[in-house]
Formats: C-alpha cells, structure tokens, sequence
C-alpha cells in the first residue's frame, strides 16, 4: 500500500521534529514503523515528482519534465505494472486531475478511481485480501488552503483573522521573487496551511484505520510519503515547483514492513534517502526484479567508490531561462543552475496571468506581449539546449553550497567552501550522467520518445 500526499513537508510533522500535535497519526506510524524518517523529493514540481516515484527514475529519465509535458510515455514500467506482473491486483484513487488516466496513470491499475471523499477508498481497504496493490493520493495539504474549525487547536491561531479559503490565486502573485511576501501576510498562510496539514493527517488517520478493520494491517507493506514541500517565503517565493530549497525537498517518509518479514530496511533512519527508492523497495518485496537505472530499494545500503553514504539529485527544469539541480549529501546541498534563455523580465507576470481566476483579464493588460510569446520563446529555448551544461555564450552554470541546519524549524545557510563545492559538482555531473549514453537536447529527447511510440 502507498499513500501519498501532495505538498507535506518534514519539518512540519511532529514525528520529525515539527509542531507537536499537528500530525498525530503520521506521528505514530513513524514510531511504529520499520524505517520512519525523511526523505529528499525527485523533484520540487509535483508532475516530474509523481513520475519518479511510479517509475523509479530520475525526471530527466522518464522525460516528464514540466507541466506542458506531463503524460507518462506508454514505454515506461509503472510501478502498479510491475506489480500486476507478479500477480498483485492493482486499485489506485487519486486525489488530483494530474494524475489520472488522461495523463497515463491507469498503466497497470486493473482499476483507478478518484479519490474525493475517500469514502469507496476507505471501503475497499476495510474488504482488502489477498495480494493486492492499494495506491491513495491525498491532495492535502496542497492549496487551496481550507480554513478548517476542527482541527484550529492543533496550530495558533490566536487573534488572527483567519478566512474560509485561501485559493491559488490568492497565493499565485508571491511566487514572484521581486513581489516579497508581507510577514502579516504569511502568517495567515502559514496557518492556514497548517490547518491543511492536519486534516490530511486526520485523513491518513481513516485510511490506516480501515487498513486496520480489514484484517491485513500486519501483513501489509505499507509506504506513505509526499510528492514535495511546501515554500512560504523561506527562498522569497510560495507554493512549489520555483526552485529547489530544503523546504520544497525535504519530505516524510515512513516504510511498515508486513509482521515476520525477512527483509530490513538496510539504511538507518538518520540518513535522508531518495523518495525515488520506493519503487524498487515495493517492487522486490513482492518478488520482482527492478532494472539497473531504477534508483535502488531501501533493502541495500548503497555507497559511492570513497565508502560514503550515496548522495541524492532532484532535479527542476524549464523555469524562467533556467533549469535547477540539487544534490544533497548528508547536511550539504549543493544547487547548480544552468541558463538556457536569458531571463524574461515579464515571465512571472504571464505565469500570473495563466494562474488567476477571475481578473486573468487584468493580469493579461499589463503585459506588453501575450504570455503565449513569453513562454513559447522560453520553451525555443529550452528543447534546444543541452540541460546540465546550459546554453552556450549563457555563462558557466551557478554554483552554490548550502548547509542545512538540525533542530526543528532549520532550514539552510550558504556556505564558503570551493573544494566542497567543485567536489561535489563532479559528484552532481556524473549522478546526472548515468544510465545515459550522452547529455542531448529536450527536443531530441521528445523526438526519440515520440518516434519511440509510434505504431
């Protein structure tokens, strides 16, 4: 069984040093868990996130790299795919529109429903026998923030004026770096998503109940994590899917072995490990085979050539001129961005009129172009340019370490060390690099997928 969320970040959960009494049940499946702790996300935009952890690969592996370009190719080996191949039936209820049969998600799922109230999901799971592979998808604690009277004494919201719903839209005008997010302003929000986190924690709470009712509990594999984090300002942007700092990486992620296993979760809790590695972890406990280019399960401790801990690469592509990389090694971060176009200085303008409901009339005047202009130069731009290394005439990529802080509420600070950060750009190069014959172009990579699936 896999539950995901969409937008949880660690430092919010109680279990991992968050807010005490925000998250009691996740909480408790983290105690009682064979391997609770954190995990790092594939990637801070949630349709290049999903991907890898259906297939095991990196973004640039699967090619579902933004929003314009979010169906998973037929060629790819899901993860309900490879269960069904050894035996298990496959039910999936999903809680956004991004990931349903419209964008490939029903590859391997004998059925896929929408989640909504979780009522038929908390059915099946209290009906569930024999070898069956259940996945849910909670849209909590993504936006729309909801203002949510039940759960308002898990978070303090003492004298402020709290409103019934926070849309996207509301939030969409912070996502640009230059509009800075007011402090009254993010308090508000921050509460609010607050108050997200613990109804989809009280959500979890249904589902690991019914799973509980049906008999199965133990000798159930279960996983539960998120797609991504969440920013409110920490990086001078809000939401996700902008850049690739802690907050938007830094996930939970709990693993319950089914009772007598004789598998161990061989990396130890304090070590942060790829979200991607579900997918083999679920794979070889049912008895089947993941391929060398799938990230490996958490049933091997993988080091690199010096004996240290394998590091973890996210990756983010097609922002405004820049696609970003991250590779996180024990506390060290190091962010690389390569240029591809020079910057539009009306992009986050468009990205705002394409967002808001509403007044998108407005939003459009303000413009000198429209934004299918901007963002059609852009997309030019990117499939014709080598991702890693960026555009030639571009400049060299930007380098920059960061170290993340201990204790509840760190987040990361930039850290002056050039061996460090040389070292560890190799160390990104060639994590980048494997399983793959050469770096090419998005657009020759779109072109071999396209031809790939032709009939």
């Amino acid at each position: 069984m896999l539950i995901t969320f969409d937008s949880l970040r660690a430092d919010v959960v109680g279990g991992l040093g968050g807010e005490p009494g925000l998250t009691p049940n996740l909480d408790a499946l983290l105690r009682g868990a064979d391997w609770g702790g954190r995990a790092i996300a594939p990637s801070s935009r949630g349709v290049s996130s999903m991907a890898s952890l259906f297939t095991g690969l990196r973004p640039w592996q699967h090619q579902v790299l933004h929003d314009g370009q979010a169906t998973l190719a037929k060629a790819l080996l899901t993860l309900p795919a490879a269960l069904q191949a050894v035996g298990y039936q496959t039910v999936g209820f999903s809680g956004e529109a991004s990931y349903s049969k419209a964008f490939g998600y029903d590859h391997g799922f004998d059925e896929l429903w929408d989640l909504g109230k979780g009522i038929e999901a908390a059915s099946r799971l209290q009906a569930l026998r024999g070898r069956q592979f259940v996945w849910i998808h909670v849209p909590e604690p993504s936006a729309p923030y909801v203002r949510r009277p039940n759960f308002e004494t898990r978070v303090d919201a003492a004298g402020l004026a709290l409103p019934a719903r926070v849309p996207p839209n509301e939030l969409a005008p912070y996502f640009d770096p230059a509009n800075p997010l007011p402090p009254d302003l993010r308090q508000r929000f921050w509460t609010m998503y607050r108050l997200n986190v613990a109804y989809a924690d009280d959500r979890l709470g249904r589902f690991l109940q019914s799973l509980r009712e049906s008999g199965q509990w133990d000798r159930t594999l279960l996983v539960v994590t998120s797609t991504h984090g969440e920013e409110l300002g920490e990086r001078h942007q809000i939401l996700n899917g902008g850049n690739l700092g802690r907050q938007l990486l830094e996930v939970p992620l709990a693993v319950k072995l089914p009772a007598g296993s004789h598998r161990r979760i061989a990396v130890p809790r304090d070590r942060r490990v790829a979200a991607a590695r579900i997918w083999a972890t679920l794979v070889e406990a049912a008895g089947g085979e993941a391929p060398p280019a799938v990230a490996p399960s958490l049933f091997h401790d993988f080091h690199d050539s010096h004996g240290a801990p394998a590091p973890v690469l996210s990756e983010l592509y097609f922002t405004n001129g820049t696609n970003q990389f991250s590779l996180v090694d024990g506390d060290d971060q190091l962010l690389w961005e390569s240029r591809f176009a020079p910057p539009e200085p009306e992009y986050y303008r468009a990205l705002l009129a394409e967002m808001v409901r509403g007044n998108a009339e407005l939003a459009r005047a303000r413009l000198s172009e429209p934004p299918a202009a901007i963002f059609g130069r852009l997309l030019a731009a990117f499939r014709s340019t080598p991702p890693l290394t960026g555009k030639t005439g571009q400049g060299a990529p930007k380098l920059t370490l960061e170290r993340w802080g201990a204790g509840p509420g760190a987040g990361s600070s930039p850290v002056a060390d050039p061996l460090r950060t040389v070292a560890l750009a190799r160390a990104l190069a060639g994590k980048w690099n494997e399983f793959l014959p050469g770096e090419s172009t998005p657009g020759a990579e779109v072109h071999e997928w396209y031809t790939a699936e032709l009939p």
